[in-house]
């Protein structure tokens, strides 16, 4: 008798789950619309526990309505979170900063779960499509752009393992449409690279190349990847590959041209951009990536970035590196790059010499009438690149430290003035 009650209760049990569960989706509707209407959590936690009964009851599990209602919860869920933390913080005024804190702070658990619930509905949905409203609505849209968001804020607080699975998110919504998504492929790749997952970095950015997104550069970065794994044999062969299809590209010369620096083969290096140059005077891309190859090799830079000592030649590898970018300032005015770098490279000449100047080094004296005069041309291609991208931060900087050398007052307090407003505007 207790085995045969044993089972009649189960069964009894089981058959009012069977009767109940199918309502449990009816029930989170109802909560979620009261919710909608009277903003009591109370309300949206009644709807999150009726959708969540119906997920894994075995006659809704399974249908596409479920996962959609799931989805506009778990949105309302986060989206609740969202409005908490812009209440939490007053004191932030500027509402694209409000926005900013809020993303960056709120947890995206729900967010997570709202997105893969709309996805789900759209693959249950795939040959009937009866629910369009609820598995490509708004609700997935909102989500598409919260995902960008949190990795975003995210990625900008230098939290890369975070923010690239806000991106691979982002990049499943859109492929949900058939649709590639070059923007967030590329921040996904990014912020692998920039969180050392170097298999999920060279997974996006050969999407990317084989899109034929970003061009050369792309072939540059996954170059990079491979150099930051150590596995030379690929480095090289992508460097090479790249070059075959983009053979003008700056960044794959560059890198091209720094192997066989690296090999001891300088004037082999040296020689293939000559021969380019030759091909293709006018091309002022090429000419900045000549002016660089020079700029590199007389201002080298040890394994850990810090300043390598200065070549015998350097004075006439910076006569070089100014010619091929003045020749490219004169093809291309505009070249942002190339005004940059020469002001660059002319401040750099102006503190190795101040630095000679200061040394016990036998001709110490001829360099404290020479530091000072490379100066006014820094300034000047400074200014020009300045006035290219007024909210370059490194062009500001430069310009600050340059007017700081030159003892000019005003200027270097209109710069440290632009700096500050650029700061408080965020960039």
């Amino acid at each position: 008798m207790k085995r045969f009650f044993a089972l009649a209760i189960i069964f009894s049990l089981g058959t009012a789950e069977v009767i109940a569960q199918p309502n449990e989706v009816t029930n989170a509707w109802s909560a979620l619309n009261t919710y909608r209407k009277s903003k009591d959590p109370y309300d949206l936690n009644k709807a999150k526990v009726a959708i969540d009964k119906a997920t894994i009851n075995a006659d809704t599990k399974d249908n596409a309505k479920t996962w959609g209602y799931r989805g506009n919860i778990y949105l309302a869920l986060y989206q609740k979170q969202l409005s908490d933390t812009i209440a939490a913080h007053p004191e932030i005024t500027e509402p694209p900063k409000k926005t900013a804190k809020a993303f960056f702070a709120s947890p995206v658990a729900n967010l997570v779960e709202a997105t893969n619930s709309y996805l789900k509905c759209k693959t249950l949905d795939a040959k009937l499509q009866v629910y369009q409203d609820d598995c490509y609505g708004p609700g997935l849209r909102d989500c598409y752009n919260d995902v960008q968001n949190a990795g975003i804020t995210r990625f900008n607080h230098q939290m890369y393992a975070e923010s690239e699975p806000m991106f691979e998110l982002a990049i499943d919504i859109s492929s949900s449409s058939k649709m590639f998504d070059t923007v967030n492929v590329h921040n996904a790749a990014d912020a692998a690279l920039n969180s050392k997952m170097y298999e999920q970095a060279l997974k996006n950015f050969k999407l990317l190349a084989a899109a034929n997104s970003g061009g050369g550069d792309t072939w540059a970065k996954i170059a990079s990847v491979y150099k930051e794994m150590g596995d030379t044999v690929n480095y090289k062969q992508t460097i090479s590959d790249g070059l075959k299809k983009y053979p003008g590209n700056g960044t794959l010369l560059v890198e091209d041209v720094n192997m066989k620096m690296k090999a001891g083969k300088d004037q082999e290096a040296i020689d293939e951009l000559s021969a380019l140059i030759a091909q293709r005077p006018n091309d002022a891309q090429l000419n900045l990536v000549v002016g660089n190859v020079y700029d590199r090799l007389a201002n080298p830079k040890n394994a850990d970035g810090t300043d390598a000592p200065k070549p015998k030649n350097y004075e006439e590898l910076v006569d070089k590196a100014a010619t091929y970018y003045k020749k490219a300032i004169d093809i291309d005015p505009k070249s942002l790059e190339a005004n940059y770098n020469l002001g660059v490279l002319y401040y750099n000449q102006s503190v190795e010499y101040y630095n000679r100047s200061a040394s016990t080094i036998a001709d110490a004296a001829k360099y404290r009438g020479m530091w000072e005069k490379p100066l006014p041309d820094a300034a000047k291609y400074l200014e020009t690149a300045h006035t290219l991208d007024p909210k370059d931060m490194s062009c500001l900087i430069a310009l600050k430290n340059c007017y700081s050398q030159m003892s000019d007052d005003a200027n270097y307090t209109r710069i440290k003035e632009e700096i500050k407003k650029l700061q408080a505007n965020g960039g």
